[in-house]
């Protein structure tokens, strides 16, 4: 009782710490657009004000990320803002195809580069909103220099902002999400040999992976505690899924509440004086051992085991260029997303001008805005949503500005808004629309304080309509098939990474590329499941009991899964038999992902190791129904 008691209250300790930091972060938020506001109306220049508060907008990225990497990516993102800044203003004095042009490159540039530097939420919306009401404000290149100038001030102030809180402690970030790993493998032990294991295995593999993210993000040397307790933790997921393949029953549950005991101590360096770590016998043995090695990793201990034989070491964040290259590469699914948003956009401007509907670049925001959804059917709820979330927050602003307030109630509107918006908008989207769209209009309304406020709020519903149904339509008319096009791919490069790694593991000389292509097989395991659901989603008529495809992403997914377990100390299989078996799973790759590769049969035969061997056999069968 008493352990379920520890177990409850430390989960409820996690939601608290977690709705702590949410906060946290949506105060960070609102500071960084609404003190450029008020900075403003003090100087009594309130446009100006507005300006600088669209350079703050580069303080909604990244919240969560390493400080470092956080000043990197605000920094970045201002910079950007600031170009849209300068360059929409350009475009707004020129005819209306320019304009068109120039926001839709801008778009489908931004968008590019914000997946391929795997940006979270906002992603390019900031950047498109930025470029577009920029047109709206038309200007000379001097005062279209001075606006930017204005948006780098705002950009600077979001930069100070948005790491201030390492000031109280340098590496909060890292530790949050090496925690967050650690519970998640914790909740694997838990659900393996029930029917909540291939869930809970996913989880952590995510888990691990954003942790080994941010530790790279971060840029801690390998000496350092955190990153030698990353690769510990990365021990402990491949001893744990090995424990679950070698029992196929439930685990012994005190070894998850060990390490759930571990998690408190990661913060502060020391172990908890009641903390017991469960043995379990031989085939427990490595399990005990990986949890026993988080616990010196905690404490900060260079211990000679296993996570010393070879210096631990993390790869440093990639450059901007090496991830471009990424995301051009065959089967991203990058491309057409980025495409499909940067000719909405243009459409939408286009659109809007020739129907001469009033600040016709709200069009191109809203279809931005949907077609970030990452298929068919999310767009979809993404229309009604975006529809019936400004209809209510046209209401809102038509209320609050009906009476003419005074600045400072409007700026504290955008404060209480912004707050919102970060609050609610990992929850809920259509409550988070309600926000955006306030903002945007109250924005708008200061920095254009002659336009009439019945003509902007009339036009922001037009525009919201012709805008969502643009979205939907070019959603489903240009590359509706691309993820579905480009899954064969990413299953073709889980089966190379499973290749990698099973390679590093058996051949001689090796031993040191494991590490790293572990997590490569970790973080395309990640993408393999999000490119599959896409693919289903989009087709609506296909389902997991009626797409070919899926039984093989099952089946590459759980040869990827036993590629991780297989631990470093067992014995390989003999050359030849290691060479027959890795030659035959590059064949397979090849078949997945040309229909038209035509390779010798596959006999999926590695003496010692049964279980590699009948997922080989079963991915090889279900490949050559899928054909």
């Amino acid at each position: 009782m008493s352990r379920v008691v520890q177990q409850v209250s430390s989960v409820t300790a996690e939601v608290v710490a977690a709705a702590a930091r949410r906060r946290a972060v949506a105060l960070r938020a609102m500071l960084c657009v609404t003190v450029p506001l008020l900075v403003g109306l003090l100087l009594g220049q309130p446009a100006e004000g507005a300006q600088a508060s669209f350079g703050g907008l580069a303080g909604l990225y990244v919240t969560d990320a390493p400080f470092r990497y956080r000043a990197r990516v605000v920094a970045t993102v201002g910079a950007g803002l600031t170009l849209a800044v300068f360059l929409g203003g350009l475009a707004g004095g020129s005819v209306w195809a320019i304009a068109a042009l120039v926001v839709g490159l801008v778009a489908g540039l931004s968008s590019f580069l914000c997946q391929a530097a795997e940006l979270p939420p906002p992603r390019e919306l900031m950047l498109v909103m930025t470029v577009l009401a920029a047109t709206a404000i038309p200007a000379d290149p001097a005062s279209a220099l001075a606006r930017a100038a204005l948006t780098a001030a705002g950009a600077l102030f979001a930069v100070l902002v948005s790491v201030s809180p390492v000031l109280g402690g340098r590496r909060q970030p890292e530790t949050r999400l090496i925690a967050m790993a650690l519970s998640a493998i914790a909740n694997l032990m838990t659900a393996t040999g029930t029917i909540d294991e291939p869930g809970a295995r996913h989880a952590a593999v995510v888990a691990v992976r954003r942790a080994a993210m941010g530790l790279e993000q971060g840029g801690a040397p390998a000496t350092d505690r955190l990153p030698r307790l990353m690769v510990a933790t990365e021990m402990l997921l491949e001893a744990t899924l090995h424990a679950g393949v070698e029992s196929g029953a439930p685990l012994n549950p005190y070894w998850a509440q060990s390490v759930r005991d571990l998690i408190p101590a990661i913060r502060i360096g020391d172990l908890p004086p009641t903390l017991m770590i469960a043995g379990g016998g031989p085939r427990g043995a490595a399990l005990t051992e990986a949890i026993a090695m988080v616990s010196r990793a905690i404490q900060g201990e260079t211990s000679k085991a296993r996570v010393n034989d070879i210096e631990p070491q993390l790869p440093p964040w990639p450059g901007l260029l090496s991830q471009v290259r990424a995301a051009a590469r065959r089967g991203s699914v990058i491309i057409p997303t980025a495409a499909r948003i940067g000719i909405a956009v243009a459409l939408g401007v286009g659109i809007g001008s020739a129907l001469g509907v009033a600040h016709a670049f709200w069009v191109g925001l809203t279809a931005c805005a949907v077609l970030q959804a990452s298929n068919l059917s999310v767009t979809r709820s993404r229309f009604f949503y975006r529809l019936i979330g400004t209809a209510i927050g046209v209401g809102l602003v038509f209320a609050l500005l009906s009476w003419d307030p005074p600045l400072i109630v409007v700026i504290a509107a955008i404060g209480v808004f912004q707050i919102l918006v970060e609050l609610v908008i990992t929850v809920n989207y259509g409550l988070a629309v309600i926000g955006i769209t306030v903002l945007a209009l109250l924005l708008f309304h200061i920095s254009a304080p002659g336009e009439d406020v019945g003509s902007v709020i009339g036009a922001r519903l037009i525009d919201t309509g012709v805008g969502a149904l643009l979205a939907l339509v070019l959603r489903s008319v240009l590359w509706p098939h691309a993820t579905a096009a480009r899954l064969p791919q990413v299953q073709a490069r889980v089966l190379r990474s499973v290749c990698r790694v099973l390679g590093a593991l058996w051949s001689p000389g090796q031993a040191g590329l494991l590490a790293d292509e572990r997590r490569q097989l970790r973080g395309d395991i990640a993408a393999l499941r999000a490119v599959q659901a896409d693919a289903l989603a989009d087709s609506r008529s296909a389902s997991p009991a009626t797409d070919l495809r899926w039984p093989v992403t099952v089946a590459v997914e759980d040869l990827a899964y036993l590629a991780l377990a297989v631990p470093s100390h067992r014995p390989p299989p003999l050359a030849e038999h290691t060479t027959a078996f890795l030659t035959g799973l590059e064949s397979l790759s090849q078949m997945v992902a040309d229909d038209s590769v035509d390779v010798p049969g596959f006999t999926a035969d590695l003496p010692g190791f049964p279980r590699t061997s009948a997922a080989a056999a079963t991915l090889n069968r279900l490949i050559a129904t899928s054909r």
